[in-house]
């Protein structure tokens, strides 16, 4: 069984390495992730495809965790990030992801943060 702080810091080791591989492995069969202006994506496939269609979106994106909290099962990672898109525009935010794991997994992926222009239409 991982360490719920571990598993937390895949899912940003992830966006870091810009590779899926550790983190598929980290997922419930069950897994949802709620991120903002999207539905919720749920089970492994749909999460693992979302991150990648964000890697094209952001050819570099990095981020810094600069706290992880614990409480039993859930963790909150406060982070901030720094890149660009696709297009070269600057892109930097700030917010915290909240998990929660269930028998070494990670069952839910939740994301709030500062900026969300990205995903306002209109």
């Amino acid at each position: 069984m991982e360490d719920i702080r571990d598993l937390t810091q895949t899912i940003f080791d992830t966006f870091n390495n810009r590779d899926v591989s550790d983190l598929e492995q980290c997922l419930a069969e069950d897994a949802v992730f709620d991120f903002p202006g999207t539905e919720v994506l749920q089970g492994p496939k749909r999460i693992l495809l979302f991150f990648k269609i964000l890697f094209r979106k952001y050819p570099r994106l990095a981020f810094t965790v600069e706290d992880i909290l614990v409480d039993e099962d859930r963790a909150c990672a406060v982070w901030s990030n720094d890149g660009e898109d696709n297009k070269g525009n600057p892109y930097h935010n700030q917010g915290v992801t909240l998990i929660r794991v269930k028998d070494g997994k990670i069952v839910s992926i939740s994301d709030y943060f500062k900026d969300t222009s990205f995903v306002e239409t209109g």
